[in-house]
């Protein structure tokens, strides 16, 4: 008998194509399953090492055995007379063809109906690259007008374009602090797309001549580098027509996603802001003024966004645009002015459109500052509602939910936000707000350090992110680190906030006379922030020979305070401050009413717990000045840092239990 007939008679060849269908079967399940439940790579690739393995042994098995109804038999077993194609043909072709079938169906669908990299979720609903979901970038658009200042044009088309399609429930949005970093940069898209977590990227160039413009939009699946649509709009020059641009950029890019728009969607999309391109252009330079985060910036800003709203009353974006710009000032300088402002800009936006995201998130922190806790949580819930992947929103509820006292939940709602945008670092700057002030935990102060550092590599030329980083690592008591993180800081801006700390650190070093130079140059820059004025009055007292300067600067404090208390009335570290001030400025009543409803509000909290031990030190009751600080320890043996150094309970020093409290700070590791 010929080996090729031997090999007919053993079904080597039945079993050969037997075993590459299942294979392929069971590779396209395998690819859908694990990807559903985000299995690592290295699964896939050894499934399919596996079955590749198993091919040349399902070759053998055949050679040797032969399946029947009675199971596995070896050749040399079977009668001379016994025909397979009687005994077990009639049984086993149907299961091939079945196999078979599956697989023809399987791979029209997977060329003709699904793309490359598409599938199918629970709801039926099309998505496609496994990239975050789907998630798109929006790089910056290029400016190719002749005048070099219409880039502030071509951002805001991009920031625009970017809000808009964040706020369809279809996409998911890669924030514009994560992408800008890409202007002009010689990165390629996959590099790109694998830096963002992107799974689509949108490139776009903006030129405007004259009454007319003309924008270029590409989108690119960052997997596989290749176009899935690009087009070319030349329009003349009207809000109208840039605000059409956009919306057919929107549904093109739904229409290459397969994803469907909702009817809120559409009607988002036919919503023209305002008529008046002036307004617009306003508008624009304000947006683009305010993303610099800087004192003279928002003035700025402020300035752009009173003109749109002058040019046109009825521009809710722009009056959303005065209440973020009142806002940033008013936590730059504390101006009761700025704050009233910035309630009123915001009212007024939502008055013109209620489905402003963006606005509810602003009027949210308002009434964070203003302790109406539950409202600013209403209010949030309501844009998260709107715009469910806003991590703004997200942020703000996450301190929100601190302040009420809720700590895991305020954590779970951070790190979900830096799980949908992991390069915004506006996210890790509430961490560290979060684990500096609010965590429970001993090693709070090292993820403090850890997210502060992770804001300063992301946004390395941003004062704030430094700012964090030197408290952060004056809480570990590192202070050369400290230093240099605040001096870096106040080279890339000065800032009341810059100025206040690094006098801070002077007067715990001793060195009064420096602190109090620092000081100064804060309240030159916020003169109504009573942090600052608090500052300089201890840095007097301190210094000797300036009492009276000590008493005035103590003064304006108490006056600032009080002010502060009157927009938030439910603020214990104020509260606790001020409580301070009066104990120096011989008003003990007050002082001592201000300190137990600061213990009160805040539950007694160590923090609140150190200002009563200063208070009670300063009106000469050391019994509870040590008793306050014995439970503030007790509640949290990490505050013992903050005796250690403090000039104020310098005479405490020697005492049998304060040398007791400062053993703890032997113990720490």
């Amino acid at each position: 008998m010929s080996l090729i007939s031997e090999i007919k008679k053993r079904n080597v060849v039945r079993a050969a194509v037997t075993y590459a269908v299942v294979s392929w079967l069971l590779i396209q399940v395998a690819d859908v399953l694990l990807d559903a439940f985000d299995a690592p790579g290295w699964l896939f690739r050894g499934f399919i090492i596996l079955l590749v393995t198993g091919f040349p042994v399902a070759l053998i098995m055949a050679w040797f055995f032969e399946l029947t109804t009675s199971g596995l038999v070896r050749n040399e077993d079977l009668p001379e007379n016994y025909a397979s194609e009687d005994q077990f043909r009639r049984y086993l072709n149907p299961v091939i063809i079945a196999m078979l079938s599956a697989a023809v169906i399987l791979f029209a669908l997977d060329k003709f109906v699904w793309t490359d990299e598409g599938g199918f979720d629970g709801s039926g609903t099309r998505f496609q690259n496994t990239a975050r979901a789907g998630a798109i970038a929006v790089l910056p658009f290029v400016n190719r007008s002749k005048q070099a200042d219409d880039v502030y044009f071509a951002d805001g088309i991009h920031d625009d374009l970017l809000t808009m399609l964040a706020r369809i429930d279809s996409f998911k949005v890669i924030s514009r602090t994560s992408v800008m970093r890409y202007r002009d940069t010689k990165k390629s898209i996959p590099e790109i797309g694998r830096e963002l977590d992107a799974a689509y990227l949108l490139e776009g160039a903006v030129q405007r001549a004259g009454d007319t413009v003309r924008v270029n939009a590409q989108l690119i699946d960052s997997g596989s580098d290749s176009h899935l649509w690009a087009e070319t709009f030349d329009r003349q020059l009207s809000t109208t027509n840039l605000f059409s641009i956009q919306s057919e950029i929107a549904r093109a890019i739904a229409a290459a996603l397969d994803a469907k728009l909702s009817q809120t969607d559409e009607s988002r999309l036919q919503k023209v802001p305002t008529d008046s391109l002036a307004a617009y252009d306003a508008y624009f330079k304000g947006r683009q003024s305010l993303l610099k985060r800087n004192v003279a910036a928002y003035e700025e800003a402020l300035s752009y966004f009173e003109t749109a709203v002058s040019l046109d009353s009825g521009f809710a974006g722009a009056y959303a645009g005065l209440c973020d710009t009142h806002l940033s000032l008013y936590v730059k300088n504390s101006a009761v002015g700025h704050f009233t402002a910035a309630e009123a800009a915001c009212q007024k936006a939502l008055s013109i459109d209620s489905g402003q995201a963006e606005v509810r998130v602003a009027l949210a922190a308002l009434l964070r500052h203003h302790g109406d806790y539950q409202r600013a949580e209403t209010e949030l819930r309501q844009a998260l509602d709107l715009a469910p992947n806003n991590v703004e929103a997200l942020n703000e509820l996450g301190y929100i939910m601190a302040l009420q006292g809720m700590i895991r939940e305020s954590e779970r709602l951070l790190l979900e936000s830096v799980s949908f945008q992991p390069d915004y670092w506006p996210t890790y700057d509430s961490l560290f707000m979060f684990y500096r002030q609010f965590d429970d935990r001993p090693d709070r102060y090292e993820r403090a350090v850890k997210y502060a550092m992770k804001s300063v590599e992301l946004m390395p030329e941003n004062a704030s992110a430094w700012n964090n980083l030197g408290t952060a690592y004056h809480s570990l008591q590192q202070y050369d680190a400290a230093k240099v993180a605040w001096d870096r800081a106040l080279e890339l801006e000065p800032t009341r906030t810059g100025y206040t700390n690094r006098g801070l650190q002077y007067y715990y070093e001793g060195f009064y006379s420096e602190s109090a130079e620092m000081q100064l140059k804060a309240i030159e820059l916020a003169p109504d922030d009573h942090r600052a004025w608090g500052r300089l009055a201890e840095s007097y007292r301190l210094m000797g020979g300036e009492e009276e300067s000590a008493a005035q600067a103590y003064g304006t404090a108490i006056r600032l305070a009080e002010s502060m208390i009157g927009i938030n009335s439910l603020d214990w570290r104020t509260r606790g401050l001020l409580a301070t001030y009066y104990a120096h400025n011989d008003q003990p009543g007050d002082a001592k009413a201000m300190i137990e409803s600061a213990l009160a509000m805040a539950q007694r909290d160590p923090e609140a717990l150190l200002y009563s031990a200063l208070v009670w030190h300063e009106l000469g009751n050391d019994e509870f000045a040590l008793n306050a600080l014995e439970e503030m320890v007790d509640r949290d043996e990490t505050y013992v840092l903050y005796v250690s150094d403090d000039p104020d309970l310098a005479d405490l020093r020697g005492t049998h239990r304060f040398e007791q409290i400062m053993k703890r700070l032997e113990k720490d590791p």
